[in-house]
C-alpha cells in the first residue's frame, strides 16, 4: 500500500466557516497549492505580494506533499497570485483574522496505491462498518517523525529530569533517513560531544551560538540549554510524547470495551493500536459520551475510565504529577486539551477500484470523505486494511518498536510492558 505516489493522490479542501462582513476589514483568500508547506507558501506570499508575513493569518497546516485548497485573510487587501504550485485568490471578506476555531475540518479526495486485489475488495467491503461505527481518533505517524528520524521521544527525558539526554536528541542524534546535511552536522555533534568549544566551531547559526554559549559558561546546565532549541522544535517534541500517551491510553481503553472477534490492530511507528470492525450500540454510546482528554498534570483527566487508562500509561513509563511539575522547560509544558476517542466520517463516498498504471499488476482504490479538525485521513485507511487483532499473516512492518498490545499466543507476562515502548532506543 502506497499514499501520496504524487501530489494529485492526495487532495485536501479545508472546511471553514467565516461571517460574510461586506467591506470588512479583512479579505478573505483562497490559496490552493502543491509542494509546497502552508509556511513555505506564506512566506512565498509576503516575498511576492510586498505582504508583511505576520499579517498572514489561516486555520491549520496543510501537507505539503499533497494538493491543498485553505483559506488565509489578509487585513484591507485583495491579492491575487498565480504561479506553477500556487494560487491564491480573494473571495470575500469578514472583520477578524480567521482562526483554527472556524475550521469544521477537511474534505479528502485519496488514492491508495500499490495494492493487491484482495486489498483493493478488503478497503471497499469494510467501508460500511467504518461509517457506522467510526474509528479511534489516534495520531498517527505524522506525528511521530522523531520516530522515524532516530530522536525518539525526547520529551520523556525531560519528565525524567535527564536533560542532557533530552538535549542530544534534539540537536546531535542523526537520522538514519534523513539525507541533509543536518546529519552530518549530528553525527559530527555526536561524536565530539561535551567538548562545547569544538561543537562550538562546528555548529554555525544563531541557535547553535547562542546555545553553545551558554554550555560554555556553565557545562553542566543542559536544562537551561533546552530553552536555546528552537520553540517551535520543543513545543512539537512535546506534543509528540503527549499524542504517543494519548494513543495508548485509548487502545489500553479499548481492551476493556471491543469484543475479541471484533478487535483489529493499526500499525504505527510507536507501536500497535488497537482499532474495532464493530462496536456495539451501546458502546458506541459511552465512547461518544466518554471525555478523553490529552493529558495536562493540572488537568481532570476526563471520565474515570479514560483516567484509569492514563494513569496505567504513566506508571508505565515511570512518570508522576509531580514529574511535570518539578521538571518543566519552557515550549515543553503540557495543557489538558479535548479530543475526542471515537470519529465518523462524513460526505463518504463509494471506493473506486481499478488498475494502477503506476504498478503493473495492482490495483488502486479511489476514496472521498469529510473528516473533523484534527483527524487524520491516513488512520482511516489504516483501520481499512487493518488485520485482526490476533492476525500477524501479512505483516511485514519493522519490529523495531514495541506494540501497544500483543497478540494472543504470546508470553502473558509480557503484555504488562507492551507501553513501554522505544523511544530511548530509537
Amino acid at each position: 500500500m502506497r499514499l501520496k505516489v504524487t501530489p494529485e493522490d492526495f487532495r485536501v479542501r479545508e472546511l471553514l466557516e467565516w461571517d460574510e462582513v461586506r467591506d470588512g476589514g479583512f479579505v478573505v483568500h483562497r490559496l490552493r497549492k502543491s509542494k509546497l508547506s502552508t509556511a513555505e507558501a506564506l512566506a512565498l506570499i509576503a516575498r511576492e505580494c510586498d505582504v508583511d508575513r505576520s499579517e498572514l493569518a489561516y486555520a491549520g497546516l496543510k501537507d505539503r506533499q499533497a494538493v491543498t485548497e485553505q483559506f488565509v485573510t489578509i487585513p484591507r487587501r485583495a491579492v491575487e497570485l498565480k504561479l506553477a504550485n500556487l494560487q491564491l485568490l480573494p473571495v470575500g471578506s469578514t472583520d477578524r483574522p480567521i482562526t483554527s476555531r472556524q475550521s469544521r475540518g477537511n474534505a479528502f479526495e485519496i488514492v491508495v496505491r500499490d495494492l493487491t486485489p484482495a486489498q483493493g475488495s478488503l478497503l471497499r467491503r469494510n467501508l460500511p462498518s467504518l461509517v457506522k461505527t467510526g474509528f479511534p481518533n489516534y495520531f498517527d505517524d505524522q506525528r511521530f517523525g522523531s520516530v522515524r528520524h532516530g530522536q525518539g521521544f525526547p520529551m520523556r527525558n525531560v519528565l525524567r529530569g535527564d536533560f542532557e539526554r533530552a538535549l542530544q536528541q534534539l540537536i546531535a542524534e542523526p537520522s538514519p533517513v534523513a539525507i541533509t546535511g543536518d546529519v552530518k552536522l549530528k553525527r559530527t555533534l555526536q561524536l565530539r560531544w561535551g567538548d562545547w568549544e569544538a561543537c562550538a566551531r562546528i555548529a554555525r547559526g544563531p541557535a547553535y551560538e547562542r546555545l553553545f554559549d551558554h554550555l560554555l559558561a556553565q557545562p553542566d546546565d543542559f536544562r537551561g540549554a533546552l530553552e536555546f532549541v528552537p520553540l517551535r522544535t520543543r513545543v512539537i517534541h512535546a506534543f509528540a510524547y503527549q499524542s504517543l500517551l494519548w494513543n495508548r491510553a485509548v487502545s489500553r481503553l479499548l481492551r476493556g470495551g471491543v469484543l475479541s472477534a471484533q478487535r483489529l490492530r493499526i500499525a504505527t511507528l510507536a507501536g500497535d493500536l488497537m482499532a474495532w470492525k464493530y462496536l456495539a450500540p451501546e458502546r458506541e454510546q459511552k465512547l461518544l459520551a466518554m471525555q478523553t482528554p490529552l493529558y495536562g498534570p493540572d488537568g481532570t483527566g476526563g471520565s474515570e475510565p479514560f483516567r484509569r487508562a492514563m494513569s496505567a500509561e504513566l506508571e508505565d513509563a515511570g512518570l508522576t504529577r509531580e514529574d511535570f511539575l518539578r521538571n518543566e522547560v519552557p515550549g515543553m509544558v503540557w495543557k489538558e486539551e479535548h479530543r475526542d476517542v471515537l470519529v465518523k466520517p462524513a460526505a463518504v463516498q463509494e471506493v473506486r477500484v481499478g488498475a494502477d498504471e503506476l504498478h503493473p499488476g495492482r490495483v488502486c482504490a479511489a476514496l472521498a470523505f469529510e473528516l473533523p479538525r484534527g483527524s487524520y485521513a491516513t488512520m482511516l485507511i489504516k483501520r481499512l486494511l487493518a488485520p485482526a487483532w490476533y492476525d500477524d499473516r501479512g505483516d511485514d512492518r519493522p519490529r523495531d518498536h514495541a506494540p501497544v498490545g500483543r497478540p494472543r499466543g504470546r508470553a502473558r507476562d509480557q503484555e504488562r510492558h507492551d507501553h513501554d515502548g522505544d523511544e530511548d532506543r530509537a
